[in-house]
């Protein structure tokens, strides 16, 4: 959520765009950006594959970082039994959720059918790689169709409903986390369709896998499940404690988990079990009980204030300790909310502050200052050190499509009513624009002088003081631009 980059515009409706593409119609992941290409996940509803049909699954996107020509596209087809009791997921049209992770020459990314995927950087571009080589089979593709070189390549594929019998809801929106050889993958695991059961209880919440194959290495045993509240999309994060490196892991129970990082060991052919530091509940007391009886859990069709939230932000480290909101799905409303900071060497909490709402963000931290949004439409900017309120800039309506962004001196945040903000970083408020878009934003990301804003529909590069190599010059824009 902080970046170095430097030289970035503020007032996006007086700054041209290098470039800007359509994507879809739904948009949700973060843009990746990794020597000179940008990888992002978005819906199915622009393809134009000739042999591919459009299924409202997810299509992941190469891109040319200076003019943002697609290299390539992986398609994912949407999965249908998905939308059968007991699964309740891949059913809106989200596509990919995901940040992609690049590594080399591979890019590993959580698919929207509950899988994950190792991608070769290069498509098909440079051949077939293996041992996945079934890819027109993955695609659904048309009797008679043949890969081209802007096809994705899957080079290992690992399903989590059948291997590991989870159970995802809504969607499989987490991102990976790379340590070494090491992928650590938040499985989704949730409530049915009727939101009332949890039919797999004792599936794994938190897991390992091997980067090289996709094998199954170590699995968390805190039977998160028979806690959960609703569904789990948190992404796993790392912090080195110490000397010790500690995984830290936001629970769909609400509850902070930090496990010891996995060595590898244990005897062959065996699924090792990630070994607990600390857990600590970031619900106060009273959210979940009152008069000795449990607070109910706010529901979609039954609206409340009240009562206890998952973690759905990812745990940020920063200097000893971790930060974490609590939050829930934007349809259960607005709410009784907490952010917490956390000793990451005891798990006991240092300060927190229930000024924070139900939040989906991850924080944001810079010069020491924290900047985090709710779903009530408040920017709010804490010292992270001792939890004391520098200010709250209003925004007017919710934000849970983005988390703020910070660069260049500047906070980027955004809401559900299209309003993008952007306002001086530091510990007095100052607004230096406020920009009104077409769809809502996503978090933004940043490098080489260009702001890279992704919207639900579009991804634009709005370049500032610094512009990147080879894209000095603004390209003609499509119309219809946010």
């Amino acid at each position: 959520m902080v970046s170095a980059a430097r030289g970035l515009p503020s007032d996006l409706k007086a700054t041209r765009p290098l470039w800007e593409i359509r994507t879809g119609s739904h948009q949700y992941s973060i843009p990746t950006i990794d020597r000179g290409r940008i990888y992002v996940g978005v819906n199915d509803a622009l393809l134009d594959r000739k042999g591919v049909r459009r299924t409202g699954g997810g299509v992941l996107m190469c891109l040319d970082q200076a003019t943002g020509k697609t290299l390539w596209r992986f398609v994912s087809p949407r999965y249908f039994e998905g939308v059968k009791d007991p699964y309740h997921f891949n059913q809106w049209k989200c596509g990919f959720c995901s940040e992609p992770v690049v590594d080399g020459e591979r890019v590993y990314v959580v698919g929207g059918r509950g899988e994950i995927l190792c991608l070769d950087r290069n498509g098909q571009a440079d051949g077939n790689a293996g041992p996945f080589k079934d890819e027109l089979a993955y695609m659904q593709a048309a009797a008679g169709t043949k890969l081209r070189a802007t096809d994705g390549d899957i080079v290992w594929r690992y399903n989590l409903l059948t291997e590991l019998d989870v159970v995802p809801h809504d969607v499989c929106g987490s991102t990976l986390l790379l340590h070494g050889n090491h992928l650590y993958a938040c499985t989704s695991n949730g409530v049915d369709g009727s939101h009332r059961k949890v039919p797999r209880p004792d599936a794994p919440s938190l897991i390992v896998l091997d980067k090289r194959t996709g094998k199954l290495l170590a699995r968390d045993d805190e039977k998160i499940g028979r806690r959960l509240l609703h569904g789990q999309w948190s992404s796993p994060s790392l912090g080195v404690v110490n000397g010790k490196t500690l995984i830290f892991f936001g629970g769909g129970d609400g509850i902070l988990y930090a496990f010891e990082a996995f060595e590898g060991g244990g005897r062959k052919g065996e699924v090792a079990i990630l070994k607990k530091a600390w857990s600590c509940d970031c619900n106060p007391t009273d959210y979940r009980f009152r008069d000795g009886k449990p607070v109910p859990y706010s529901r979609w069709n039954r609206k409340s204030p009240e009562g206890p939230s998952e973690i759905i932000g990812t745990p940020v480290f920063y200097e000893g300790r971790v930060y974490v909101a609590l939050g829930q799905s934007p349809l259960h409303g607005r709410g009784n909310g907490c952010l917490s900071c956390i000793d990451a060497a005891t798990g006991k909490i240092v300060w927190a502050s229930r000024l924070v709402r139900r939040s989906l963000s991850t924080v944001a931290i810079a010069d020491g200052i924290l900047y985090i949004a709710d779903f009530s439409g408040n920017l709010h900017a804490f010292d992270c050190r001792t939890g004391e309120k520098y200010w709250v800039h209003e925004m007017g309506s919710g934000a849970w499509s983005a988390s703020p962004f910070v660069a260049d001196g500047k906070v980027y945040a955004s809401t559900e009513s299209k309003i993008l903000w952007v306002l001086a970083a530091g510990r007095e408020k100052r607004v230096l624009a406020r920009t009104r878009l077409k769809t809502m934003a996503i978090t933004p990301t940043a490098t080489d002088g260009v702001l890279y804003l992704p919207t639900q529909k579009r991804l634009t590069a709005y370049p500032g003081k610094i512009r990147i190599p080879g894209g000095t010059n603004p390209l003609p824009v499509q119309p219809e631009r946010e």
